[in-house]
């Protein structure tokens, strides 16, 4: 059985793009920076955009990369 995309996502990835989200930075304009998203963490700046990234690679890679 094919993992769904968002199964294709660790716990804290998921967690880091749930948060993303609802504070906006997925936003047109953005609303929030991935600073906002590590307070929402609770980590460092670079710890949460490393996860966003990820995310998103996984995401996108699944979708495209079937």
């Amino acid at each position: 059985m094919a993992a769904t995309v968002e199964t294709r996502l660790s716990d804290r990835q998921r967690e880091a793009v749930e948060a993303a989200l609802s504070l906006g930075y997925y936003d047109i304009p953005r609303t929030a920076t991935h600073e906002a998203v590590a307070d929402a963490l609770d980590c460092a700046p670079s710890t949460a955009a490393e996860h966003l990234r990820k995310a998103e690679s996984r995401v996108l890679h699944a979708l495209f990369d079937g």
